[in-house]
């Protein structure tokens, strides 16, 4: 599926997006979580229409439509995004960020600044300092356990690269693409997912264009949610941020972290009766109240 639009930035890469929903609505950008691509939404964009949301989905540089940006950290996203903003004629928007896609979402709020005053981070990849707390990691899964434990030993751009290969089956097809992301959720993710008519297939549409460019830029994306030294005090948003009580890659505890140390933000930690897919059939309440501040 190609986007429906995309942005030349100033050194020639190209950013591409989805702008769906209500055109007359409050702005929306969404970010998506990793290996995925902006298709990694709920299956059906009439539900932002519905509620009054124009809903920008992007495409992080390497994923989708969007060239890769091999050399970038963490906050590089943010520089593209107020390019988009400029392109689309927005002055403010709210940031939706869905798992690694709210750590991305809170290091472009830290380059946005007003321009993005309400920030929804959800069931998040937190700042790698996160993992330094022994209560957060104490509640990851132990899958997740080990991914901080391989953290600590291997430089990021290394084991970017080691576990990119891991994170889509290759070669990809339909159906090989369902099957991955069906077995990766947990019994309480697959329930999520069922309850949105469509919402599996999606994430299995979304799965191709996570290696669009190839293996390379997905291990850079990991690489970058690895990187130190995001600094926290320059958000100034109201964030909110929601974690299931199930999620062993976002558990709530990482919302407590947040809030601690979310020092220039108004935060609030929002815990639900969930796992990491939770925005599926949260959806359309998630983009209300990222909307929220940006309406009074």
């Amino acid at each position: 599926m190609d986007p429906t639009g995309s942005v030349t930035l100033p050194d020639g890469r190209r950013l591409a997006f989805d702008d769906v929903g209500d055109p007359a609505g409050t702005p929306v950008l969404y970010l998506h979580g990793t290996p995925d691509c902006r298709l990694s939404r709920h299956p059906d964009d009439d539900a932002a229409r519905r509620i009054g949301t124009r809903l920008v989905a992007v495409d992080r540089p390497g994923a989708g439509g969007s060239t890769p940006n091999p050399g970038a950290g963490l906050t590089a996203l943010g520089r593209d995004l107020l390019v988009l903003l400029d392109h689309l004629g927005l002055e403010r928007c709210a940031l939706v960020g869905w798992s690694s896609g709210g750590l991305f979402a809170l290091a472009a709020a830290a380059v946005l600044g007003p321009r993005a005053p309400s920030v929804a981070l959800v069931a998040t990849v937190p700042p790698v300092e996160a993992y330094d707390d022994p209560e957060v990691v104490a509640a990851l899964s132990p899958e997740r356990q080990h991914f901080v434990e391989l953290a600590g030993e291997v430089p990021p751009a290394e084991l970017g690269a080691e576990l990119a290969a891991y994170l889509v089956p290759d070669p990809l097809d339909a159906e090989l693409a369902l099957a991955h992301v069906v077995e990766g959720t947990g019994p309480r993710g697959r329930q999520e997912l069922d309850e949105v008519p469509g919402a599996a297939a999606q994430l299995a549409l979304a799965l191709p264009g996570a290696v669009a460019h190839g293996i390379e830029p997905l291990g850079h994306d990991v690489a970058r949610q690895l990187e130190r030294g995001l600094d926290l005090t320059r958000v100034h948003a109201t964030v909110r941020t929601t974690h299931g009580t199930q999620d062993g890659i976002s558990p709530p505890e990482v919302g407590r972290w947040l809030a601690q140390h979310l020092t220039g933000a108004t935060v609030e930690v929002d815990v639900v009766d969930g796992a990491h897919h939770l925005l599926f059939p949260h959806w359309e309440r998630l983009l209300q109240q990222a909307s929220a501040p940006l309406r009074r």
